[in-house]
Formats: C-alpha cells, sequence, structure tokens
C-alpha cells in the first residue's frame, strides 16, 4: 500500500502542470540571478557565486518560498478527496491508515524535494553556462565543486522541506481546509519574522540559530565571522548548532505527524462541521435572495443593489476567521518591535508618529500583498467554489455591482488592518509618554501614500483573477508581477511609469515636513489612478457570467459589457494616462536628469577613461574664502557666490586643471581667477578646463570668483534635492560651490564592474609610505587652511548658519542676514545651513554653547551640552587647548543619517541623537557618544589633519573615537563600555566578511569604516589598557602638538605610531605592532571554572579557570596563520552578570594574568563566591568569539 500510494502522488503530480511550472520558475529564478550582475539572491561582493556560503545562503532564502510550494503539492494532497468529494466513497473502504498516509505523504514529499531541486541546478547550469559565454565574469566563479551542492540541499534545504511538509499535511489532514493551511502558511511567515525581531540582539544569536525552522539564523550563526577565504573555501558542516537545529525540527517534524497526520485513522468530514457549512449555505443564498432580487433596473435600484451586496461581501469577510486571524498577526507584528525597540547600539526612540508609520508600512507590507493575492482570489471565485455561481449569475444584478462591491470589500481588509495598526501604535505612544499623535501625519503616511496605491493594486489583482481560467493561475499572475516589479528595476525599468501603482518613496522629516514630495506622489497617483480605472473597466466587462466561458469568448462580448459609460471610463482613463505620463516624463526626463544604474555605471566609466590621466595633475589651493549666499528656502534655491584667493602650493607651474559642477541640481556655475578662464566645457561630465593665460607659477597667488545657481524645477522620481530644502537647508562648500580636479569619487568602485569596463584595479587609497602624497590632505588634493567670512540671507523666519562668529544680525524686506568672520585660519571644509529652529544657549567658562533644535526634539539638548562641556574640559586637559570660543549643534533633517564636524558647527541629524530616548539606564547613550566624537574632531581632524594616504581615518576618527569613549568611561564607569564595544567588536568582525577588495591592517586602513570606526575603538582602548591613559595621553597630546595646523607635510600614521611607541618596552611593542600592523585576531575561551565549595582557612574561596588561548593573523582575504602567543590578558571575577548595566560595580576579582597559547590554568584567591568568571571580560583584545570568554557558574 505504501509504495502504491507513492507511486500514485508520484504519477498524480508529474502529469500536472504546476509541477513544471513551479520547477521552471524555481530553475529559472537561481539561473537568472546566477547569469545577471543586476539580480542577487545569495552571496555578493566577492563571494564566490558557486562558493559553499553562496550556494547555501542561496538555498537557505528559496526554502522560504518553498514553504509555497509545499502548500501547493503536500497540503493539496492532503485535502484532496475533500475537494474532489471523493472521502466519503474513498473512507469506506477497508484502507490502512498508517500506510495510506505514509504513502501520500511521501510521495507529495519526493515531488517537493524534485522541484526544489531545481534550485541548486539552476545555480549549477548558471555557473557553468555563464561561464563558457561570458555572462558571468570568471572572477565570479571558483572550480566546480558538486559537494558544496549536494552538503547544502540535505543538510539545509531537505530538514526544512520535511518538516514545513510534515506540518502543513497535518494542518489540512486536521482542518480539511486549503484556507486553513493558507492561513497557517501567513501565520508561519508573520510568527518566524517576530520571533527574528525578538531574537536580533546578539545574546540570543544562538537561540535564534537553534530554533530557527529554515536554518536562515543558523547558517548567519555558523558562519557569521567567515572571511571570504572562508566563505568561498569552507564547505557547511553537519556539526555544532546547525546539527543541533536539523536534528531538532526533524524530530518536532516526525512529532507532528505521529500525532496529527491521520495515522490512526481515516475520519470523514465531521458531522457538525457539514451542518455549520449547510447551514452557512443556506443563510447566504437568503441573504443573496433577499439582497439582490429585483425586477427593476432603475439607477436608485442600482445603487440600493450595491449597497446590500456590499455589506454582504464586507460580512463575509469581516466575520470570517480569515480575517480574525489577520488583525491579530498584524497586532502581533507590531507588537513584536514595539516591545523591544531597536536605536542606534540598541538604544530605542522616542515613538514619534514618523517611527510609528515606519513601523507600520514596514511591518504590514508583505502581510499586504499576501492578502491581496489571497482576497483576490477568495473573494472573486467565491461562488463560483462554492458551487452557486450559476444561480448567482442568473440574478438582475450587473457586473458592476458584483465588481465594486467586491473590491471594496478588499478595500476594507486593507484599510482595518492598518487601522489596527494605528490603534496599537498610539496606545504604545500613549503608554511611553509620547503625547504627541499627529493623527494628520497617520492619515496622509498611511492612507494617501501607502494605502491608495494598494487599493490600485487591488484592482489589477482582481483583473488578474478575471482573465484567469482559475483562482490558483490568478494567484500565481499577481505573484509574477511582484517578482516583475523587482526584477526590472534591475534590468533597467527602474523609472516608477514601469511599475504599476507605484510612485517615488515620500520621506517624512519633522523638520521638513513632507517637503515636495508629496507633490510627485500626487501626480503619479492621478498617473496610475487613471491606468486603474481602464483595468476596472476591463475588468467589470470581462467578469465571469453564467456557464464558463474562455476568455477568448468574454473578449469577443466586451464592447456590449461595457456600454457607452464603460467605453468612456476606458477612453477617459487612457487619456488622462497618457496627459499626466507626459507630464512625469517631462519632469523627471526633461526639467530634471534621470539616468538607470546601467547608464550611471558607463558614464562612470566613460569619465575615467577619458580624465583618468590628470588625476595627479597639480590644482590651485584655497586660501582665502568670502562666501555670500542668498537662500530663497521656501522655492528651493539658492545663489552663491565666494571671491577666493588661491596659491599653487606644489613646486611645480600650472596651466590649466579640471572644474567640474558640484551637483545635478547646479543650474549655473562658473569659476573666474585672474588671468585665466573656462575654455571648454564638456557636458557630458559636467566638467571643464580652465586655463590660464599666464601659468599660475610656484607660490603664487591670485584672486577670483566662485559662483553657482541652485534650484529645484519640478519634481524627479525620486531623486528629490534633500540637502536645499524649506526647512533645514544643509550644505558643505563641495556641495555647493565648483570643485577642482579629477573626481575620484566619480569612479567606479566594485572591482568586478571594473573589469566589465575594462578599468584597471582600483587603488582605493595611496600607499603609506609614498611620500609624494604627504603634502596633499587628507580632505582631498588642494585642501588647505583658509581665512573664511560668510554672509547669508534667507527667509525672515529661519536662522542661516555657518562657520565662525556672528558679527552680525539684521532683517530688511522679508530676509534675514548673517555675517560671520572665523578669527583664524580653519581647514577649508565649511558647511552653510538654514532652518526655522529653537536655540538653547549655554555660557561654560569662555565658551558659547549652543544647540538649535526642532521645537518637539528638545528631550535630548541638555544631554548634547553636558557632553560638549565634558569633552572640552577632557580633551583640553589631555590633548591641548579648545581653539574656538564656541560649539554649535545644529539639527537637521533625517533624509541623512550623521553628524559632521565642521569648524566649532556640528549640523547633527534628527535621526541619530535628538529623538533617541534615553530613559533606560542599561542603554548606551548614543547621544553622549556621538556629541563627543564630532568635538573631538575639532582636535583630530581639524587642529591636526592627515596625509592623503593609507590610515589617514585612523588620525581623524579612531582617535576622535577613543577621546568620545575615555569621555563615556569618565561619566558612566568602565564596566559600562563593555557593551559598547561589544557592539563595536561585532560590527568590526562582521564587517570584514563582506569585504569588497581587501581588509586592511589598522594603520593602512582605505576608508574602511568596520576598521577606522568600529577595530579602531577596541584597539585604542585595548592600547590605553595596556599603556595607561596618562602615557597614552602624553603622547597623543605630543603627536598633535607636532603636528598642529601643520600642511606641509601633513602626518600619518607611521608618525603616530612613532609617537605611540616612545618609552615602551619591546613587550610593548610587540603589542602596538599587533594591533595596527597585522590583521591580528585572539581565540579566547574560558572551558572551565572550579570553585571550593568551602573557604580556607583565611575566608577565601579556591577558583580555578581553565583558558584556552590562541592567536591567529589573516592575511587581506581572511586566510588565516597561527602564530605564537604569550601576553598579559584580564582575569575576571563577577558578582553579577557584566553585561547588565544596572547593576553597578560587580567586578569582584580584575588582574592581568600570562596567558600562553594553549591551554592555560589559572588559579585565583577571592571573598566573596563569584557568579561569573572569564578572561578579557571588558572587550580589551579583538576576539573572534567574546561571547565564550566569560562562563555563568
Amino acid at each position: 500500500m505504501l509504495a502504491k500510494m507513492f507511486m500514485f502522488e508520484w504519477r498524480y503530480f508529474v502529469r500536472q502542470p504546476s509541477f513544471y511550472v513551479t520547477s521552471l520558475i524555481f530553475f529559472l529564478l537561481t539561473f537568472f540571478a546566477t547569469v545577471s550582475d543586476n539580480v542577487r539572491i545569495g552571496g555578493g561582493g566577492n563571494v564566490l557565486y558557486n562558493g559553499p556560503f553562496s550556494i547555501a545562503q542561496t538555498l537557505v532564502i528559496m526554502s522560504l518560498f518553498a514553504m509555497f510550494l509545499v502548500v501547493n503539492f503536500v497540503a493539496s494532497t492532503a485535502t484532496r478527496n475533500d475537494t474532489s468529494k471523493m472521502s466519503e466513497l474513498l473512507y469506506s473502504k477497508p484502507i490502512n491508515p498508517f500506510t495510506y498516509q505514509l504513502g501520500r505523504f511521501f510521495g507529495s514529499f519526493a515531488v517537493v524535494l524534485t522541484v526544489f531541486s531545481f534550485v541548486p541546478l539552476g545555480i549549477l547550469l548558471g555557473t557553468l553556462i555563464g561561464g563558457a559565454t561570458g555572462w558571468v565574469d570568471v572572477e565570479r566563479l571558483g572550480e566546480t565543486h558538486l559537494s558544496y551542492y549536494f552538503t547544502a540541499f540535505f543538510y539545509l534545504s531537505v530538514p526544512t522541506l520535511f518538516v514545513l511538509s510534515c506540518f502543513f499535511y497535518a494542518v489540512a489532514i486536521r482542518f480539511r481546509s486549503m484556507m486553513a493551511v493558507y492561513l497557517s502558511a501567513v501565520a508561519l511567515f508573520i510568527l518566524y519574522t517576530i520571533s527574528g525581531q525578538f531574537l536580533s540582539e546578539p545574546e540570543y544569536r544562538t537561540l535564534a540559530a537553534l530554533v530557527d525552522p529554515f536554518a536562515f539564523n543558523t547558517l548567519a550563526e555558523v558562519t557569521r565571522y567567515w572571511t571570504m577565504f572562508d566563505k568561498n573555501n569552507t564547505a557547511i558542516e553537519m556539526s555544532g548548532v546547525l546539527l543541533e537545529n536539523r536534528a531538532l525540527w526533524a524530530v518536532i517534524g516526525i512529532v507532528i505527524m505521529a500525532l496529527f497526520g491521520g495515522f490512526r485513522n481515516l475520519e470523514r468530514l465531521p458531522k457538525g462541521k457539514k451542518v455549520k457549512q449547510a447551514k452557512q449555505t443556506q443563510s447566504d443564498f437568503s441573504q443573496l435572495l433577499g439582497s439582490n432580487v429585483s425586477h427593476r433596473s432603475g439607477p436608485i435600484d442600482n445603487v440600493s443593489q450595491l449597497i446590500h451586496r456590499t455589506k454582504f461581501e464586507i460580512k463575509q469577510v469581516v466575520f470570517s476567521a480569515p480575517f480574525l486571524i489577520l488583525g491579530a498577526l498584524t497586532i502581533f507584528l507590531l507588537v513584536a518591535p514595539l516591545i523591544d525597540p531597536q536605536g542606534m547600539f540598541g538604544t530605542p526612540n522616542w515613538p514619534l508618529t514618523q517611527i510609528m508609520v515606519e513601523l507600520i508600512a514596514d511591518s504590514t507590507g508583505m502581510l499586504m500583498l499576501i492578502v491581496l493575492a489571497y482576497y483576490s482570489a477568495e473573494i472573486v471565485w467565491r461562488e463560483r467554489g462554492s458551487g452557486m455561481g450559476d444561480i448567482i449569475d442568473s440574478m438582475p444584478v450587473k457586473n458592476i455591482t458584483f465588481w465594486l462591491s467586491k473590491l471594496i470589500a478588499i478595500c476594507l481588509v486593507m484599510t482595518l488592518l492598518y487601522v489596527f495598526g494605528l490603534l496599537v501604535t498610539i496606545s504604545n505612544q500613549f503608554v511611553q509618554g509620547y503625547s504627541n499623535f499627529e493623527l494628520s501625519q497617520y492619515v496622509i503616511s498611511l492612507g494617501y501614500v501607502n494605502l491608495v496605491p494598494l487599493f490600485m493594486t487591488a484592482v489589477l489583482a482582481f483583473f488578474l483573477q478575471v482573465v484567469s481560467p482559475n483562482k490558483y493561475v490568478g494567484m500565481m499572475l499577481f505573484v509574477l508581477y511582484i517578482i516583475s516589479t523587482i526584477v526590472l528595476s534591475n534590468f533597467g525599468f527602474s523609472h516608477n511609469m514601469f511599475h504599476f501603482s507605484q510612485a517615488p518613496a515620500v520621506l517624512y522629516s519633522d523638520i521638513n515636513g513632507y517637503g515636495t514630495y508629496l507633490t510627485a506622489h500626487s501626480w503619479y497617483l492621478v498617473y496610475w489612478g487613471a491606468f486603474t480605472v481602464v483595468l476596472a473597466a476591463l475588468g467589470y466587462g470581462l467578469w465571469h457570467r453564467g456557464p464558463a466561458q474562455s476568455l477568448k469568448v468574454r473578449l469577443s462580448h466586451l464592447g456590449y459589457q461595457l456600454a457607452p459609460a464603460g467605453k468612456v471610463a476606458v477612453a477617459a482613463g487612457l487619456v488622462v494616462f497618457v496627459t499626466s505620463g507626459s507630464y512625469i516624463y517631462y519632469n523627471t526626463r526633461v526639467l530634471n536628469e534621470f539616468m538607470v544604474q546601467d547608464d550611471r555605471e558607463q558614464l562612470q566609466a566613460d569619465y575615467e577613461k577619458k580624465y583618468v590621466q590628470y588625476k595627479d595633475a597639480q590644482i590651485p589651493t584655497i586660501t582665502s574664502t568670502k562666501v555670500n549666499v542668498d537662500i530663497y528656502p521656501y522655492q528651493r534655491r539658492l545663489t552663491a557666490q565666494a571671491d577666493i584667493v588661491v596659491k599653487n602650493t606644489s613646486d611645480q607651474v600650472i596651466e590649466r586643471f579640471l572644474v567640474s559642477r558640484p551637483s545635478d541640481y547646479v543650474r549655473q556655475w562658473d569659476v573666474k581667477i585672474d588671468g585665466g578662464n573656462i575654455v571648454k566645457h564638456d557636458t557630458q561630465f559636467n566638467t571643464g578646463w580652465f586655463e590660464f593665460e599666464q601659468p599660475l607659477q610656484p607660490g603664487e597667488t591670485r584672486s577670483g570668483q566662485l559662483s553657482v545657481s541652485r534650484e529645484s524645477h519640478g519634481f524627479t522620481d525620486g531623486n528629490e534635492d534633500v540637502k536645499l530644502v524649506q526647512n533645514g537647508t544643509f550644505l558643505n562648500n563641495y556641495e555647493l560651490f565648483p570643485n577642482f580636479g579629477y573626481s575620484e569619487n566619480f569612479q567606479l568602485r566594485d572591482r568586478h564592474k571594473r573589469r566589465q569596463h575594462d578599468l584597471e584595479p582600483l587603488q582605493r587609497a595611496n600607499k603609506l609610505e609614498d611620500s609624494a602624497y604627504y603634502n596633499e590632505s587628507f580632505f582631498g588634493k588642494g585642501v588647505g587652511f583658509i581665512d573664511f567670512e560668510a554672509t547669508i540671507t534667507t527667509a525672515e523666519d529661519q536662522f542661516a548658519i555657518a562657520p565662525g562668529y556672528l558679527q552680525s544680525e539684521s532683517v530688511a524686506n522679508g530676509r534675514r542676514t548673517f555675517h560671520y568672520k572665523m578669527d583664524a585660519p580653519m581647514v577649508n571644509f565649511y558647511s552653510v545651513m538654514s532652518a526655522k529652529l529653537e536655540r538653547k544657549h549655554e555660557q561654560y567658562k569662555d565658551i558659547d554653547i549652543e544647540v538649535y533644535y526642532h521645537k518637539d526634539h528638545g528631550m535630548n539638548v541638555d544631554r548634547m551640552i553636558e557632553s560638549v562641556r565634558d569633552s572640552i574640559d577632557y580633551f583640553t586637559a589631555n590633548f591641548g587647548p579648545y581653539q574656538h570660543k564656541q560649539m554649535r549643534i545644529i539639527e537637521f533633517p533625517g533624509y541623512q543619517s550623521f553628524a559632521q564636524s565642521f569648524a566649532n558647527t556640528v549640523p547633527y541629524s534628527e535621526k541619530i541623537g535628538f529623538i533617541t530616548d534615553l530613559r533606560d539606564p542599561e542603554n548606551i547613550d548614543p547621544v553622549y557618544y556621538v556629541t563627543a566624537h564630532e568635538v573631538a574632531h575639532q582636535w583630530w581632524g581639524h587642529q591636526v589633519g592627515a596625509a592623503n594616504v593609507q590610515g589617514s581615518a585612523i588620525i581623524s576618527e579612531s582617535l576622535s573615537q577613543y577621546s568620545a569613549l575615555m569621555i563615556m568611561e569618565k561619566k558612566y564607569g568602565e564596566d559600562k563600555i563593555r557593551k559598547f564595544l561589544k557592539y563595536e567588536l561585532d560590527r568590526y568582525l562582521r564587517g570584514r566578511t563582506v569585504e569588497l577588495l581587501e581588509e586592511m591592517p589598522l594603520m593602512r586602513s582605505e576608508d574602511q569604516q568596520y576598521i577606522h570606526y568600529r577595530k579602531g575603538s577596541v584597539v585604542m582602548m585595548s592600547l590605553k589598557d595596556r599603556l595607561g591613559e596618562t602615557r597614552l595621553n602624553h603622547a597623543l597630546k605630543a603627536f598633535l602638538a607636532h603636528y598642529q595646523y601643520q600642511s606641509s607635510p601633513y602626518p600619518t600614521t607611521l608618525d603616530l605610531m612613532a609617537y605611540i611607541n616612545q618609552d615602551t618596552t619591546e613587550s610593548e611593542k610587540q603589542f602596538v605592532s599587533n594591533l595596527f600592523e597585522y590583521i591580528t585576531l585572539y581565540d579566547l575561551k574560558t572551558t572551565d571554572v572550579a570553585i571550593a565549595e568551602q573557604v580556607d582557612a583565611n575566608g577565601f574561596y579556591d577558583v580555578t579557570l581553565t583558558v584556552e588561548a590562541k592567536l591567529q593573523r589573516a592575511n587581506g582575504q581572511g586566510k588565516e596563520t597561527e602564530v605564537a602567543f604569550s601576553d598579559k590578558v584580564d582575569i575576571g571575577l563577577f558578582n553579577a552578570d557584566p553585561d547588565d548595566l544596572t547593576v553597578g560595580s560587580n567586578v569582584l576579582y580584575l588582574e592581568k594574568h600570562t596567558i600562553k597559547s594553549g591551554t592555560n590554568v589559572i588559579s585565583i584567591k577571592v571573598k566573596e563566591k563569584p557568579l561569573y568568571a572569564g578572561v578579557d571580560p571588558f572587550i580589551k583584545l579583538v576576539d573572534r568569539d567574546s561571547g565564550d570568554n566569560i562562563k555563568k557558574l
């Protein structure tokens, strides 16, 4: 029986079109993802397409989609007898339920495995064919190892598909309903998403890896810190947490089938359920008769029918179990992130309405698509599915009545789900003590921005169902539509005019509101709304009515069904569609520039080929700048002139140099310098040649002027100017005025794309030892110190701010004028800002501290001022005096999330500090930290710069990180810094796994943020621990004093290390070398801790720790080699969890012990019995897995 049922199911499905269609879809998805540079599923960066990690990750991702594959084959097997009305006949036979059900299950499971096997087959053939035809860059391919495919398939895919099959088969057997199966699939997907949010924190990673049925988090945990070398050469092994996860879910699958798989008996449909269905059918039929039978057909009667029919449809939807479940799932989706909200370094933000709106939209985005796919099928096909179709169709009810009533019902479902979300988030705001609910923002953002496009998509979903022969084809067409929106964007069709119901993203800022984004959104709604009218008219014209008719037959009757009113609607819709589309095209392609990714990359490649030969050509250095800027924020335009003095600081004459437009939004620009002008414009690259009539001699200075006119015209397709806005304008001088010289920032970075365009491998930074660049600032060629003065006019109700001291302020003719002047030379890096803000001022010693902030964002202003005060005190005492008499922090719109330090001026995004909720003392204080970091740049970056070579960011960023962390340590204590350093270490280790070119040692960092920020934090604190705070600060102070304001030459990390290594022992020099000169990774683990049960005669507990230690050195690709290790490392004992920041000082013992490679046994005596013990407890070393350093006793 088992074998017969197995073969029956197999033969049944392999004769079905769905078997071949789904197999083809899964094959093509991975095949094209492999051969196309525009679409990727797994891997990325320098990970080989056919490497073990890329294959495994692709199979895990596709397993999420396979959930619906299992529903289609396995669950339909379980319900086929009931849906085909064969259950009564079949169950009357003497069939062994165990072998019968087991045969059917494994037969359908084998089909699922067969279909899913086309996933690795698509990858394999994609790499073989792509490599042979040149579709795939051979550098992205390694050797073909079939073992990589088999291990990934059997270790990852087979167990996942097995437990999913068990679950959905059991659900189908229990409820005898595909609707129940669909809902369980949606519930599983949503609960999986929710659990991922709950378990996203580092301390829950192991648990998340263990309980993940799809093994997505399991694979992420196993490969968390794998380098590129590991990902391309290390096969997945069935061991550790992966083995535990696979075994756990295999057992769970078996238990589910044993309990609910129907092995004990073959039950008919329960009598109670049949009675309920009969009553429901009778009730529905009665309502339909009472609602729709009418012999009159006037307008009033048609409206009455529509109202009654709509009520019926709404009742069928809203009072059904699926809707109640969807409502509950919506609430769960929102409650999860609200219970454990995440922000910078794990610290949550205040529940501002803009954050709540984003949460609702992001959390329910996938759910809404599932609702559309499911309900469009169920609602359109309800009558035919229940066998009532012919009876209902015989009633005197217009097609438009059926169409509109059903459409209104599904739109109401989505609206109510958003209402549920709104109620949840407003309740959360109230509970969190935030009362500025801003209901209008909820209405605009959720209703106008999100719901209206969803309503249009509902019409499309309905239309696809109407033209389909059955609901499953309609659902598949809708899924293909969703996939097409992703795929088309990657093949040159990224403009929103190609994506139904889509519009450019609407960004919101509390400071600038919706800006001009709603204008573009509205025009796209008109455009797609008109097309939606056409679809709606065609949809009701093709509505299924009476006996089943093919689409061809219904198309032949379309003209009659539409009638004059329908034809007018179609014609009007097409006219509006074409007219509004033309206007959108004019705005986005004529008034503004629009470029697809491939064209942009080609432009970058062409620019480099034409001008890279002038990369090292000398350019004038600006030494004095007097700026005049007229900002018209509400018109989104400005004009600016800068009177400049330039100097040839090189030893060569300058005859000509490149100049380029600073931004696509600049409409007019010019450069004038005495004795020269722009002689040739290259409009393709918006650049030109400036030529001197008489060459600029070495040391010679000349006067000149820069001028620009910047203005936004119309609207763009998602590329709005976020720098010049109605409230919150913020531009730096390189975004404001024309730039001198070759633009390295415009070069292609991806090495594979560079090969495609026949470009040489990119050198990210000049070599550390190349002294030719020591006279060039890390800010860029031709950047030095300048005398600075600025006059800015703006709207009467706004502040205009630039570096320098306010000389005067006046108001005249509705314009407000500010005049600033710096009292000493500063780096040629300045900002221009204009915004309507509140201001708080504090005089600290002889320094003016000011914070400009949005009226609703004053929560953390005092903390920022406190951080400024503490920073100035510490930095002055340890590094040297603060060079200015003021420090200003200015909030700008959250379109970008960063803070940036200019001379005595710090623009600070609303997204990263002003809205952070600091009420929980257990959390890291990112506001205090970020503020201290930016103040530190007044020393590291402004007082002392760096040469434009490798490692320059260490001097500016790593030293600022160290300075900020010292401020944090003074305020919160050393034990509070542990959590921060865990974040930094984790980000460094994860950052090196996605390195695009080559990881460099710290002292040679090449604009690699994961190195100079994240690793820099850990290394500098480690250095402070080894050398001592006083010695390290003394070395840094001496380094700064020597190179302060020096530009010929600028210092490098070689100079910095020379100061750090002064007066150090040989072992300390080796320690510094390991930190800076090599990619060094420690592997420390506390394997055992033994504690004596009784105290000794002196009242001490004997504690013995066993520590395993290893030291690895890695190359740039991550290949590691073990080296001998013997050094002093902290050993700590604690009476509470070191991660618990609420427990004051919990350190019982903390001393350094000599640790060597291999096994180390350390004996300690302490007065109090410890609860936690470990090695390097405060994350002072770059450890591959700091999670195993501490052991709970």
